[in-house]
């Protein structure tokens, strides 16, 4: 797999996807749109089952997306989603079909797919930015994911190899049994740490808890977070306990162009006599320096010191190693975050351009978001629209259709009426409408276009 991503700034993880369907008319649009939503992603298609099995076998994806009818005499997308899941259960694997089957959808789910989703005739663009969304949500949960089990598999590694190397003697069995322990707590609080990290979205906070946890660690007393500037390679000092970055300048012998890319332990007597004429520093007695890698390159520093021991124990460092993995994954997610949510501002602002009134609105009517026309033509103002329920802009004998339109996009995924719309002053105004289903900022929600006659 070909990964290319900076932090800040560069070039960003690829995405790559293998799109099969016996329509080549769709693998061109396919082609099109997903990568212009997300020019992270790299599009492989296939046109028959045989072509497809041949690619999977040879090339590594990071994601699939099969069509359920692949032609007559060939396998359907759900054959082929059961035969990759004999040997990779956890690549996403998305049907994408235009045969609305409650049966196929239900038996996918069962097989291990991780999302269905109908081809609309219509509205391609929200089609297409839904597909892109999905596919980008579930890489990249599924990228934490291993990176997650790559860290707790390697700290676990080395807790058993100081095992192995403690059970030498009776003497140490007793040490043992306490490095053990340490080590599970440790296990406890990356899990831990980990679910209170997928649930922090500002990155700020996120080091700050970070940090928190780290000082509770046997032998740590002081530490801060430091972010690296991609280009001047200035530290930020972004949250402490105790720590300066005028600190862990002295310490690095270097006020930019940080190069350290391996774990740095100080002990007591390797401490320069400099560091003590720091006031605040005299009594250290073991520092810690852990870089946060991507790509491998240096995006945060992780600095710790200790008054306590004279040099940070084993399984603490282990442990604050496996921080560090930690919080080089959370910024890659938020980073994620970020792509995404700039993509969605970017297509609302399209939206606003529109000449058709445009809704956002949940699955009870309540409007989240509407375009600049739809409240110049209502005559209301926006702020005010959001909140309001849509039958708000339908007059009363009409309500109880626009309720059965909603329900059938529930059921249908889409639903087309012509019913007047009403403005704020009482004025009725013909349109054609369109409901399909769709997601906004995460959420389900259903885009609703009116076309004024």
């Amino acid at each position: 797999m070909d990964i290319e991503f900076d932090f800040r700034g560069g070039e960003e993880m690829k995405i790559r996807v293998l799109v099969v369907d016996d329509d080549e008319d769709l693998l061109f649009l396919a082609g099109k749109f997903l990568t212009r939503e997300d020019e992270r992603i790299q599009l492989v298609s296939a046109t028959t089952d045989q072509e497809a099995l041949r690619l999977i076998e040879e090339e590594e994806f990071d994601a699939i997306v099969c069509d359920h009818f692949l032609g007559d005499g060939s396998m359907t997308g759900l054959e082929l989603l059961e035969w990759v899941r004999e040997f990779n259960p956890h690549i996403p694997f998305i049907i994408f079909t235009g045969r609305s089957q409650e049966a196929v959808a239900i038996r996918a789910l069962n097989l291990g797919a991780d999302y269905y989703l109908k081809k609309g005739t219509e509205e391609f663009r929200e089609l297409f930015s839904q597909l892109a969304s999905r596919i980008v949500t579930e890489v990249e949960a599924r990228r934490q994911e291993e990176a997650m089990e790559n860290a707790l598999s390697e700290l676990e590694k080395r807790v058993e190899e100081r095992t192995a190397e403690l059970m030498k003697s009776n003497e140490q069995l007793a040490r043992e049994i306490a490095e053990r322990k340490k080590a599970e707590d440790s296990l406890l609080l990356q899990r831990d740490l980990g679910n209170t990290l997928c649930k922090t979205e500002n990155l700020v906070d996120a080091l700050d808890r970070i940090l928190k946890a780290a000082v509770h660690l046997e032998g740590i007393d002081t530490g801060g977070i430091f972010l690296v500037d991609n280009m001047s390679g200035q530290l930020d000092l972004t949250t402490s306990q105790g720590m300066s970055s005028q600190f862990l300048k002295s310490i690095l012998g270097q006020d930019k162009g940080l190069e350290i890319i391996e774990p740095l332990y100080v002990s007591k007597t390797e401490i320069d006599e400099s560091l003590r004429k720091l006031s605040d520093y005299e009594d250290l007695s073991a520092i810690a320096i852990v870089p946060v890698l991507f790509e491998g390159k240096t995006v945060a520093i992780l600095s710790l010191g200790s008054y306590s021991h004279d040099e940070i124990p084993t399984t603490e460092r282990h442990t604050l190693e496996a921080i560090a993995i930690q919080i080089g994954a959370y910024m890659a997610r938020v980073k994620a975050q970020e792509v995404i949510t700039r993509s969605q501002l970017e297509i609302m602002g399209i939206f606003d351009s529109f000449q058709d009134l445009f809704f956002v609105v949940d699955s009870t009517g309540i409007i989240k978001h509407a375009n600049d026309t739809a409240s110049r033509k209502l005559e209301i103002e926006d702020s005010k629209m959001s909140g309001m329920n849509i039958l708000h802009f339908y007059d009363e004998k009409n309500q109880q259709d626009i309720k059965e339109a909603l329900k059938k996009v529930k059921q249908d995924g889409f639903s087309n009426f012509e019913i007047p719309l009403r403005t704020s002053n009482g004025l009725l105004i013909n349109a054609s409408s369109r409901i399909v289903k769709g997601q906004y900022s995460g959420e389900d929600v259903l885009f609703l276009v009116s076309r004024l006659s």
